[in-house]
């Protein structure tokens, strides 16, 4: 690296002078609202003080790399102590071929291997901005296999503007079930069913939500009786908690945007179309809340929502090392 660069921690006000940067470079594919930003790096439980990076140059930041490590106490999931992510990693144009990049990615890498990982993934963390490498950055890609990540699987993001729907949202009510949105007061029957039948990642991320002033209303259920067979998660861009799949909703500025997804149902239901069922119920809430275009994120089933119309959009590489 350049004698006269130096890397320091990185500290929130770096963001005022990164993430401009990152949007004049990248905004035209990969947009990043500050909100999202702040909420996906230092405003989120895992990020990693210790192993995430700025780079200086004469006072000004002209690269950061931002790494998490799942916190050490008990917060009802944990995917590994010997895991550690990559979230973010930019080098300010001019600044680029002068291996900063790769300095960055190796100080947080060293940092994170004394903390005890074994592991580290490129995106897929609790509030990622990516899934994987996006595949537009051809040559990032290449970059990261040079420094040892190897390539995983491709998965997607999915669209449909609701104009261009031909699919008929009507979902009746099948025997002993009832498709219906969330309302206040269903937080806990929600929790209950994803710690029976989805313990993990979506339990956390349901309980974090509503810790954050989410509500039921941001779920389709699936009822049976008075328990919750089955969910999907709707989101909008101005939501307490910015859900992945409106992340990019400023390519689309001027439409109202909605995110479906994830979705799970339970062992009981399954087989039975409810999961198609479910999404058709969550693109009619959502049209009906006026929104214009709905988008789907960090999936393989192209099959299973290509029959509801929807298309192919974003594509990311997993890589790891």
């Amino acid at each position: 690296m350049n004698s006269t660069i130096k890397t320091v921690t990185f500290l929130p006000e770096h963001t005022d002078v990164i993430l401009p940067a990152w949007n004049h470079s990248m905004g035209s594919i990969l947009p990043i609202p500050t909100r999202l930003f702040k909420q996906n790096t230092t405003h989120e439980r895992s990020f990693c003080p210790h192993s995430s990076f700025a780079a200086i140059e004469n006072g000004e930041v002209v690269g950061a790399v931002i790494a998490k490590k799942w916190p050490g106490e008990t917060v009802g999931y944990h995917p590994g102590e010997d895991v550690g992510w990559i979230n973010f990693l930019f080098v300010k144009e001019g600044w680029r071929g002068k291996g900063i990049g790769g300095q960055l990615l190796k100080e947080a890498e060293d940092s994170l291997r004394e903390q005890g990982c074994a592991r580290i993934h490129l995106g897929r963390d609790v509030q990622h901005f990516f899934p994987g490498v996006p595949l537009e950055l051809t040559e990032s890609i290449d970059w990261f296999k040079d420094k040892g990540y190897q390539a995983g699987e491709v998965v997607f993001d999915m669209i449909q503007m609701v104009e261009d729907c031909q699919t008929d949202l009507s979902v009746p009510q099948a025997e002993n079930f009832h498709f219906r949105r969330g309302q206040n007061g269903d937080e806990s029957a929600i929790i209950l069913f994803l710690q029976e039948a989805f313990p993990g990642r979506w339990e956390y991320e349901a309980r974090s939500l509503f810790e954050r002033g989410g509500t039921a209303k941001q779920f389709v259920l699936i009822w049976q009786a008075e328990r919750v067979r089955g969910f999907c998660r709707i989101n909008r861009p101005e939501d307490a908690v910015i859900g992945s799949n409106v992340y990019w909703s400023e390519l689309y500025k001027g439409k109202s945007v909605g995110g479906i997804g994830p979705l799970g149902v339970s062992t009981q239901v399954r087989k039975s179309g409810h999961g198609l069922k479910i999404v058709k119920q969550a693109m009619k809430e959502l049209k009906e809340d006026g929104v214009e275009v709905w988008m789907i994120d960090w999936t393989t089933l192209e099959f299973f929502y290509n029959k509801l119309g929807f298309e192919k959009w974003k594509q990311y590489l997993q890589m790891s090392k």
